[in-house]
């Protein structure tokens, strides 16, 4: 899905020197290419959802930087991913913003967790410990 001209946001993920597949960038710039733009081959790649970034940086690599976004020229879609020939870096995402968008309910430990008071990782419902449960009140791993 092809768009024309229209502001849209998303995220984006960096390494520690806030580059991308080779390209520098720094906060608060844009960046305008006149080359045509193709998923997965030419442009300035984000995702439209925070969590569709750890497919391409990982959320457990502390060196990894992310940066909230606007694509503000033609846009490409993607399944979890977007393409634009012109993006502005709006502002990094803080350490604890980041753990706050991680950790989508109150009180949880781990990444990817939904729900309250989850421990581990990828944990959704309330009250579990260890990785990988659905539904509540779950100990260990892989608890449906």
């Amino acid at each position: 899905m092809e768009n024309k001209e229209k502001v849209v946001r998303g995220f984006k993920g960096f390494n520690k020197n806030l580059c991308c597949r080779g390209f520098q960038y720094e906060v608060g710039q844009v960046y305008e290419t006149d080359k045509p733009i193709s998923l997965c081959d030419w442009g300035f790649h984000f995702c439209r959802k925070f969590f569709d970034v750890s497919g391409y940086y990982s959320f457990d690599n502390n060196d990894n930087r992310f940066c909230e976004v606007e694509a503000l020229g033609e846009t490409i879609d993607g399944d979890d991913k977007s393409v634009t020939n012109k993006i502005r870096i709006v502002r990094e995402i803080s350490r604890e913003e980041f753990m706050e968008i991680a950790n989508m309910g109150k009180n949880n430990t781990g990444f990817w967790n939904t729900g309250a008071r989850n421990t581990g990782d990828r944990n959704t419902g309330d009250r579990n410990t260890g990785d990988r449960n659905t539904g509540d009140w779950n100990t260990g791993d892989r608890n449906t």
